[in-house]
């Protein structure tokens, strides 16, 4: 007898085995969703992408297949072009319906081996041009593609949400200003006019009093009081005048004032430098 046992017990026995080492195995057989390096958009760059993006999305790369490096005019070295194909998760922002599914091209970094990563299964941020009924889009840029976090997300629907009201034009430049001395040796109050894309203007306060921090707040209509609106750090209004405004004060605008343009010059400081990485 070749078993010392009856046929179906053995069989039995087998089965119990298989069914004990199967979850191990295809637990080590699955692994997890690939992850992307994580975003490393300044604020500025964030601006940048969300106001000249018509479609921004969160979604979930479903496949990627790479380009023949001779096929990928403009290629540039350490990049290997890749096909992402994803599925949308959320309309970030978006005019109307867009696909479900979407397909661009993105030049991946690649390791030192000259392999691109293997993105499937990421979740990411993408800005994109409005896509075709079939799907397929561009990014706006080459760092239009980034890795999803929630804080990214946040700051982006909060940048388009302050877009979409209206409130914070598109800084030009600036036109002229003026400066009172207060009643308290060191204090002293700037107004420079600054012009704005929709015509109507705008007026930067600089507000300085020995002791305190200086104060900068904008203000829209012809009557400027302590309503005027603060500057707060991660903001558009923020991003527009540090991004936009010239560092000097213009000849032009008052600038042959040494009080006038010192104040000038102190609120530049005072906004920070605009923090842009990357040519928008």
């Amino acid at each position: 007898m070749l078993f010392s046992r009856p046929l179906p017990l053995f069989i039995a026995a087998l089965a119990t085995i298989l069914a004990a080492l199967l979850p191990a195995i295809a637990t080590q057989a699955a692994p997890p969703p690939a992850t992307l390096p994580p975003a490393t958009l300044s604020h500025a760059d964030l601006a940048d992408l969300t106001l000249a993006a018509p479609v921004i999305v969160r979604a979930t790369i479903t496949g990627s297949e790479r380009i023949a490096d001779k096929a990928s005019p403009g290629l540039k070295s350490g990049r290997a072009r890749l096909l992402i194909t994803a599925a949308v998760e959320a309309a970030i922002v978006a005019p109307g319906a867009i696909p479900a599914r979407l397909s661009w091209l993105w030049d991946a970094p690649t390791d030192a081996r000259g392999k691109p990563p293997k993105p499937k299964g990421s979740t990411i941020i993408a800005w994109l041009a409005m896509p075709a009924t079939d799907g397929k889009t561009r990014l706006i840029s080459g760092r239009a593609q980034q890795s999803h976090d929630p804080a990214t997300e946040a700051r982006t629907r909060t940048l388009a949400t302050e877009a979409r009201s209206a409130t914070v034009p598109v800084i030009t430049g600036v036109a002229n200003g003026f400066r009172a001395e207060g009643t308290v040796p060191g204090e002293s109050e700037s107004q420079f006019f600054l012009t704005a894309a929709d015509g109507k203007g705008l007026t930067m306060v600089v507000t300085t009093r020995p002791g305190q921090a200086r104060r900068i707040a904008v203000a829209r209509g012809d009557v400027i009081d302590e309503s005027a609106m603060l500057v707060k750090p991660d903001t558009l209004l923020r991003y527009r005048l540090a991004c936009f405004l010239p560092a000097q004060l213009p000849a032009a605008a008052g600038g042959a004032d040494p009080a006038l343009a010192g104040d000038w010059r102190a609120a530049i400081a005072e906004l920070g430098p605009c923090g842009r990485t990357t040519t928008p």
